[in-house]
Parts: structure tokens; sequence; C-alpha cells
């Protein structure tokens, strides 16, 4: 009876994956809206999206017998955030203290004109 229960929960996990990804095409798709819409959209979709694969594929939940793996999760997830997040402003930083101003790329220019 266990097993029955277990594949009906991957049965409708599995289905409301597929109809998210097929809503979130069908947003994509059909331009009726605008694009801060199609974006919205879709990121709440993905999102959604997200939430059940976490209940119904990775089996977290509330309850006292999974509390550890949630921990365990949202640590992992918090760790992964500062890890992009922190490249990202790394990068960025980076990018606009290394890339020159018009103004100096053009006095080079002029400078190596002689050349």
């Amino acid at each position: 009876m266990k097993e029955k229960k277990r594949f009906l929960q991957y049965c409708l996990g599995y289905i409301s994956c597929i109809l998210l990804t097929m809503f979130a095409y069908l947003i994509a798709n059909l331009n009726y809206y605008h694009n801060w819409a199609i974006i919205s959209g879709i990121g709440l979709l993905a999102f959604i999206q997200f939430i059940v694969q976490m209940i119904f594929f990775l089996h977290l939940s509330n309850s006292k017998k999974d509390r550890l793996k949630l921990y365990i999760f949202l640590s992992m997830a918090v760790i992964v955030m500062i890890l992009v997040i922190g490249s990202v402003w790394i990068m960025n930083s980076l990018n606009a203290r290394m890339m020159p101003s018009p103004n100096n790329v053009n006095k080079y220019i002029k400078s190596q004109d002689g050349l």
C-alpha cells in the first residue's frame, strides 16, 4: 500500500511539473503580454515548479522526521546564493575597474597612430 501511495505521489509531481513547463512555454511562445509580464510569469511558474519538486521528489516537508533534511537543504541554498551573488558582485566590480573609459581609449589610439 505504501508503494502505491509513493507511486501516485511521483505521478502527481511529474504531471504537475509537465503542466507547469507547458504553461511557461505557452507564456513565452504566445506573445500576448509585455516582456516584464512574460518574465514575471515564467519566474513565478519556475518557483512553483521548484516547490513542487522539493515536496514530491526530494520529500522535503516540515515534519519532525524530515526537519533535518530541510535544515541541510536551506543551509546549502544559502551557501550557494552567497557564492553566486558574491561571484557576480566581484565580476561586476572587476568589469567596472578594468574597462577603460572611452576618452582613454581615444587617447591611446591617437598616440599609436605614429607606429
